[in-house]
């Protein structure tokens, strides 16, 4: 099955699983709940290490992401049950190290674009109180596919290296609805892939949100990788060990009347 055809399934089932949603207007409730399309981009701060040297490379990162309800607390299919729901999403995501120098290795760079969906099951839990006014626990589930392009050079001779392969990840949270605009959302994920030459690795990151209107959403993030070598082997005796140190952005989210 080719990318355009998983990629239409996976907007499809979105689609028509948040149909269950559609009659429920939005209110200002955080993220999770909510149809938006949201775009953000990011610089990326990396770290290298090679025989001793390191060197930290600034780069770029860029995503858009569609998030819908596909079942929502209080609505339709979810009518008798308002502590909990379940959000469905796809997301285009991209990354690129930047180019860098370290060592014997020169003019060196990684770039990575990534498609995929996912499935967000989430608590709904409401405290009355005029601060932190919910508690929104969730679960994160998510697979795609990403294709990676390599450069690396040393004396020897330089390599141009392509590849692609399935990715997934799994991994949970919390929204904690500060007030009814304003969300503070923290996650740990679990990110993997097929691909033998790149290793699986953890991330932990931070979303602050804030509504404007239903409509309007600025949310600044951070994302970090934690300790774990992204070594790609491209043939060289020895290799730069790419570690993605940070992520930090900003995000614009348009919200719809559900």
């Amino acid at each position: 099955m080719n990318m355009k055809k998983i990629t239409l399934i996976s907007v499809s089932i979105v689609l028509a699983a948040s149909a269950f949603a559609w009659s429920k207007k939005s209110e200002n409730t955080g993220n999770l709940g909510r149809m938006y399309v949201s775009i953000g981009g990011a610089m990326n701060s990396s770290k290298v290490e090679f025989a001793g040297a390191t060197a930290t490379p600034t780069g770029a990162f860029a995503e858009a992401e569609i998030n819908a309800p596909i079942f929502k607390p209080g609505v339709n299919a979810f009518r008798k049950i308002k502590w909990a729901g379940v959000d469905g999403n796809i997301f285009v995501n991209y990354d690129y190290s930047g180019k860098f120098d370290i060592g014997t290795f020169t003019d060196n760079y990684t770039s990575k674009f990534s498609v995929g969906a996912g499935v967000k099951p989430y608590l709904n839990i409401v405290t009355g109180l005029p601060v932190l006014k919910a508690i929104k626990p969730f679960g994160i589930a998510y697979c795609g596919y990403e294709w990676g392009s390599y450069k690396e050079s040393d004396p020897t001779g330089s390599i141009d290296f392509n590849e692609n392969y399935f990715i997934y990840g799994v991994g949970g949270g919390v929204e904690f609805l500060l007030i009814d605009q304003l969300a503070l959302t923290p996650t740990w994920q679990w990110k993997g892939n097929s691909n033998s030459n790149v290793a699986c690795y953890q991330v932990i990151t931070a979303d602050l949100s804030y509504w404007f209107t239903e409509q309007f959403c600025v949310a600044a993030f951070w994302e970090h990788r934690i300790g774990v070598d992204d070594v790609v082997n491209l043939g060289f005796g020895t290799n730069p060990n790419l570690k993605h140190a940070d992520i930090i952005g900003l995000k614009f989210r348009v919200g719809f009347n559900r």
